[in-house]
């Protein structure tokens, strides 16, 4: 699964192979913070004190994420 995320504050987007929830916040470790070990992460997106889950999408700092159409 790959999800595409969107930086809001300067529409960059990247293609990331995880879940929409995970890959919000590896967008904001690895783009913003320059951190590539976001493993502590992965299992619990919601540990990360950026994250936040919308109606219809995933969001940490200015990445956003949409969720997955069933």
């Amino acid at each position: 699964m790959s999800t595409t995320v969107l930086n809001l504050a300067d529409s960059r987007t990247e293609v990331l192979p995880y879940p929409a929830d995970v890959a919000v916040v590896a967008a904001y470790e690895l783009f913003e913070m320059g951190n590539s070990d976001f493993s502590l992460f992965d299992d619990h997106p919601d540990l990360h004190p950026q994250f936040r889950e919308h109606q219809l999408g995933f969001s940490c700092g200015d990445w956003i994420a949409y969720k997955q159409k069933c």
